[in-house]
């Protein structure tokens, strides 16, 4: 009964979603039904899925993909609604707009903690951490765990924190339960996939800016 009434109540949950998984505490908005679709989605030959040409990885099965949520810090999301009483609830989402100002990994990560998931009034616990790859590229993963009693529920979350040339991103996934329920394991194991599987089509737009700006660098010294 209580899983039936969750999903008549989608709109509402989704919106609540959105607040957990962003690292400014503010919830972004969904404009319209276009923007949670699958349809962007394109299969390759080898067992992947491409998005806009940019991105690689392996789809999340059973995952609804949203996109475009306003908050100009997400470039996409995959949620997912689980049994249980509310709000039992995982997501993976993509930031490029990381909260904070170092270029310094671990720096960045403290900054980026202060904030993260404020707006629901949780402050979030480093537990842990290790060193971690996203197509190549040296990362910093992160384990995060904390809770608000007044509100009846804690939060989970694992990020990779990795640069694109200069530029700090992240590759994060979050879930919710009530204070006495269980963590599970599962929708994690589902983001560890995809996050191996993750890379990019084509250089990040700041990955290419420096390359254009080396090039250019070159030919200048080459006419000297």
């Amino acid at each position: 009964m209580t899983y039936r009434i969750v999903q008549e109540w989608m709109p509402a949950v989704i919106l609540l979603t959105l607040v957990a998984g962003f690292s400014n505490g503010c919830a972004p908005v969904v404009h319209d039904h276009e923007h949670v679709t699958e349809s962007s989605l394109v299969p390759t030959d080898h067992g992947t899925v491409t998005l806009d040409g940019l991105y690689e990885f392996e789809e999340p099965t059973g995952w609804k993909l949203i996109r475009d949520l306003g908050d100009g810090e997400t470039v996409f999301m995959f949620f997912k609604l689980e049994e249980g009483e509310h709000p039992s609830q995982t997501s993976i989402f993509y930031n490029n707009k990381v909260y904070g100002t170092s270029r310094d990994l671990e720096t960045r990560v403290r900054q980026f903690n202060t904030y993260f998931l404020a707006g629901r009034g949780i402050k979030m616990n480093i537990i842990s951490s290790e060193p971690g790859v996203v197509d190549g590229r040296e990362a910093l993963v992160v384990h995060l765990q904390g809770d608000n009693p007044y509100r009846n529920e804690k939060a989970k979350a694992v990020a990779y924190f990795y640069k694109t040339g200069q530029f700090i991103v992240s590759l994060a996934c979050t879930q919710w339960r009530t204070m006495d329920a269980d963590f599970d394991p599962g929708p994690f194991q589902t983001f560890e996939n995809f996050t191996k599987s993750f890379k990019y089509v084509k250089a990040p737009f700041y990955e290419e800016i420096e390359q254009r700006i080396k090039k250019l660098e070159g030919q200048a010294v080459s006419t000297k």
